[in-house]
């Protein structure tokens, strides 16, 4: 229960997109899991959309058909759904660059390799 807190804490950084990637990964694990603070989150869109009037972030359309109808729930569901992927999204990326620069230090060696080979003998 001491980790909710942490966790509630992060709730408006994670709807601004302010979260590192570890940190919000563990917010959307931690949110999986828990089902009081995904109550938290849904209370959030509730307070911050549902009484202040105000609309969701413009640039996501994906959740108009939600905010439309106040459904606070499926908003949660989604963006947590979303927030996954673009995880899975960033370390694959993050994989991908790995190998294209173990690929360009091995090209590297290989030449200084081949370098060495045409100077020496």
């Amino acid at each position: 229960m001491s980790d909710c807190k942490y966790f509630q804490n992060l709730i408006h950084a994670f709807e601004n997109d302010e979260l590192p990637l570890k940190s919000r990964e563990l917010f959307v694990e931690h949110l999986d899991k828990c089902k009081d603070c995904r109550e938290e989150f849904e209370i959030y869109y509730l307070i911050e959309y549902g009484l202040n009037d105000t609309t969701i972030n413009s640039n996501n359309i994906k959740y108009k058909s939600y905010m439309d109808v106040l459904d606070f729930k499926g908003v949660v569901e989604r963006k947590l759904n979303d927030a996954t992927q673009d995880i899975r999204d960033i370390k694959s990326m993050n994989n991908f660059m790995n190998l294209c620069l173990f690929s360009v230090e091995i090209i590297m060696i290989l030449t200084i390799v081949v370098i060495m080979i045409i100077l020496f003998f």
